[in-house]
């Protein structure tokens, strides 16, 4: 009997922030046709047409894409825009300690690409 993997729910934004609650001060913001999620400030994750992206950088995608997970995108101007999200893997919404590694990623990045931004501005 192989093992049964969860499947994302319709509407993930509720269980995502559910799972993430414990994981810093969070708020929602709604724009551009979905919802972001920030955490302590930093905007971490988007839901976008009932699925979960989380924020990658240069430094983090490698694992997303070694997932096989797709990237964000949308149409723009009649080609397709990629952004530096990548869509959770259905396995984060099993619980706390399957979102976590995931949602770390993202707030890695965010982290990493604030400071590049405070940098520049100097």
């Amino acid at each position: 009997m192989s093992p049964t993997v969860m499947a994302a729910p319709i509407d993930p934004l509720l269980p995502a922030l559910e799972l993430l609650r414990d994981f810093g001060r969070l708020r929602t913001r709604r724009m551009f046709g979905g919802t972001y999620i920030y955490c302590n400030d930093l905007f971490i994750a988007t839901v976008h047409d009932g699925k979960l992206f989380f924020k990658a950088n240069a430094g983090t995608a490698g694992e997303f894409i070694r997932r096989g997970l797709r990237q964000f995108s949308y149409p723009r101007n009649g080609e397709i825009a990629t952004l530096q999200y990548y869509e959770a893997p259905a396995e984060v919404f099993e619980g706390r300690a399957k979102m976590k590694p995931w949602a770390e990623l993202a707030l890695k990045a965010a982290t990493q690409d604030a400071a590049k931004k405070m940098g520049n501005k100097l």
